[in-house]
């Protein structure tokens, strides 16, 4: 016999199957093939000397994806205390925004950048640990943009 809470957790199923699976398939239902971009990364999107290229797309930060995220950390910068760090971060996903924080360094203010955008990160690693690199963005890829890693150490 089914009961109406039968029946409402059974929706409740079917919903989330379903947001599940459009969540997965909606690039493709956009014209995109839901992997990285292949084209020409975006202007500006160049590693600076000495400093790090971050780049933000369909599989994540740097391809966090293809490197075991969420249990392993991707990516993971190290960097010496006292050390002068600059990065660029680039979104290469051809549909949506997506966010960059480091905690303790560069999360006083929310960063959103859409697709095709460049900024420059730079900060003095004034704290020895480990801190966590994350998107505050939500988009179809937000679980695998948050486990990255800066590790200063001594």
């Amino acid at each position: 016999m089914v009961t109406r809470k039968n029946a409402i957790v059974a929706a409740a199923i079917v919903v989330a199957a379903t947001v599940g699976i459009l969540v997965a398939f909606l690039p493709a239902l956009n014209g995109q093939s839901g992997t990285a971009s292949a084209g020409p990364l975006p202007s500006g999107c160049v590693k600076p000397a000495g400093g790090f290229l971050i780049i933000a797309n369909q599989l994540g930060f740097n391809n966090s994806v293809d490197h075991g995220v969420p249990e392993d950390n991707w990516p993971v910068i190290d960097v010496k205390l006292g050390q002068n760090v600059t990065m660029v971060v680039c979104n290469d996903d051809p549909t949506q925004a997506h966010g960059f924080q480091i905690m303790h360094y560069y999360d006083s203010r929310l960063v959103s950048f859409g697709p095709g955008e460049v900024f420059r990160v730079s900060f003095i690693a004034n704290e020895a640990g480990t801190f966590r690199i994350y998107c505050a963005i939500l988009c179809t890829v937000h679980w695998a943009m948050q486990n990255g890693q800066l590790v200063v150490s001594q």
